[in-house]
């Protein structure tokens, strides 16, 4: 059974990502697994793309990625955000366009884990998985152990029974690894996953980062910094 890294929510925050993969690549993992949202938020997603794709991370689409690819329409999301998807549009090349655009909406290890942006039951409605009792409904509706989601920026571990503490196989579980570019529990740090599947150890971390360089990127752009710090912290 293999070390499981995971990642969510880049949201084009370089600086983050690079520090968060420099700690992952310490555990040395067996899989990878981006739960989506490689763009959006921030100031940097042509290079988020690039470092994601080159360690070949198997991803997810997430609903920033369907936005900036032209799949999920600009309406859904509000300024200064929908501002920074055109903007995030202009700055990547068609070829990485069209990789968003292509990527899956799930992924899954047979009856093993599943791994989606948002809720697993309906993915592409884009609700939040956000509480215990929507993930235990979640879990007793899928046929998999484990389910991997982002999308609420919050790290999260649900067993699909009530009292149940730890992490142990007996169980099926929701685990969602927090984000590498936007956290939203008001620790700012990037956050991440590690999974042992073989001592069933679960491991939620945080990093820290230079944030100066993301709130740079995003006035370059043309944000204020009220809006960069807006759009860094949300």
């Amino acid at each position: 059974m293999p070390l499981i890294a995971l990642i969510s929510d880049v949201h084009g925050n370089l600086p983050a990502l690079e520090a968060v993969l420099k700690k992952i690549d310490s555990y040395k993992p067996d899989q990878w697994v981006c739960l989506g949202d490689v763009v959006g938020y921030g100031p940097f997603p042509s290079e988020c793309i690039d470092l994601i794709r080159d360690r070949n991370i198997p991803t997810v689409l997430g609903n920033h990625d369907a936005g900036v690819s032209g799949k999920l329409t600009i309406k859904h999301f509000r300024d200064p955000n929908r501002r920074l998807i055109q903007k995030t549009q202009e700055l990547l090349t068609e070829e990485q366009l069209h990789w968003l655009r292509e990527l899956p909406v799930s992924l899954r290890e047979e009856d093993y884990w599943i791994a989606v942006h948002a809720n697993p039951i309906e993915p592409l409605k884009w609700g939040y998985v956000d509480s215990a009792i929507k993930a235990r409904n979640m879990l007793h509706s899928i046929d998999a152990q484990l389910c991997f989601v982002g999308h609420t920026h919050i790290p999260f571990l649900v067993s699909d029974q009530i009292g149940i503490s730890g992490f142990n196989k007996q169980h099926k579980y929701l685990i969602n690894p927090g984000s590498v570019g936007q956290p939203r529990d008001e620790d700012f740090r990037a956050s991440y996953c590690i999974i042992d599947t073989d001592k069933w150890e679960l491991k939620i971390e945080r990093v820290e980062y230079n944030t100066e360089k993301v709130i740079t990127g995003l006035s370059k752009m043309g944000f204020t910094r009220g809006e960069s710090h807006r759009l860094l912290r949300y």
